[in-house]
């Protein structure tokens, strides 16, 4: 296969997706079939921007992007094991600045993203999901794995249960959920201002778009289909996550048989974010052990 077009760096890109444009950022180094390229999907009432900006773009010039000099994790830092791999991050339907709106099942997700890959002639494709995106990247590879070499899932599990408590609280009382779930999302370490940006950026997606995503992950249950996966997978946890049981994770890893699974402590539920240097060396490792 030749080399693939090297998609600008940082730009929102948008490419035709089932007639709808998908919106996408890219880090810049060219895609060709010999490494793989690694397509992000994020979780549920979120964007692109919840990656480290470190995964997302090589120019390591723009790290700070006004975050307090005496954070000691920020976004842009700490993912440089990451840089001579190609990565791609979307927004879903309805997310970020993509078209469309929230879709109500994950396995339309899931087609979403096969269709994305694609649209854009991508091969040899790790695919990383967070969270609800560990669903729709699920859902994904079942679909069809014929351009997938491997899988990384962060955080999130083949079932991930959601209260009946929260749904209504979206419903009723949207901003004191929020700022309920984006305090969980976090270490209790985490300097407040993460907290602050993912409250932010939660009820920037609108009411309906959290409603339909939580309500997608209420009904999630890939469970019986996780021994047919005969995917290589990374599977990373945190064992202080408060959004999404470790157990549940544990599960998804023995039920699956190309999978090893590390946990890691002092982080939550957006490890990726806060232990991004940690996460891009393990993803690294797990790459080079498949060519």
């Amino acid at each position: 296969m030749r080399p693939q077009h090297r998609f600008t760096t940082y730009a929102n890109q948008k490419v035709s997706v089932g007639g709808q444009d998908i919106c996408f950022s890219a880090n810049g180094i060219a895609v060709t079939s010999q490494r793989p390229t690694l397509v992000l999907v994020h979780g549920a009432g979120g964007s692109k921007l919840d990656w480290p900006q470190s995964w997302r773009s090589v120019i390591e010039a723009t790290a700070p992007l006004g975050l307090p000099t005496s954070t000691a994790v920020l976004p842009g830092q700490g993912g440089q094991s990451l840089h001579s791999y190609p990565v791609l991050a979307l927004d879903l339907p309805g997310h970020g600045g993509s078209d469309g709106q929230s879709l109500s099942d994950i396995d339309s997700y899931g087609a979403v993203v096969i269709r994305f890959i694609e649209a854009l002639g991508l091969e040899n494709v790790c695919l990383v999901g967070h969270s609800m995106g560990v669903g729709v990247v699920l859902s994904a590879v079942l679909q069809s794995s014929v351009r997938i070499s491997s899988l990384c899932l962060i955080a999130g599990a083949a079932r991930m249960p959601v209260t009946p408590e929260l749904l209504k609280g979206l419903k009723n009382q949207t901003e004191d959920t929020v700022a309920a779930v984006a305090r969980s999302c976090w270490h209790k370490s985490t300097p407040v201002h993460f907290v602050k940006i993912t409250r932010q950026r939660m009820m920037s997606a609108g009411q309906n778009v959290l409603l339909d995503d939580f309500t997608v992950c209420s009904k999630l249950d890939l469970r019986a289909k996780l021994p047919a996966l005969q995917v290589p997978t990374l599977i990373l946890a945190a064992h202080e996550d408060r959004m999404v049981n470790t157990a549940e994770i544990e599960a998804m890893a023995q039920a699956m048989p190309m999978a090893q699974l590390q946990i890691f402590y002092t982080c939550g539920h957006f490890l990726h974010v806060e232990i991004a240097s940690g996460l891009a060396r393990e993803l690294v490792t797990f790459l080079d052990a498949q060519d």
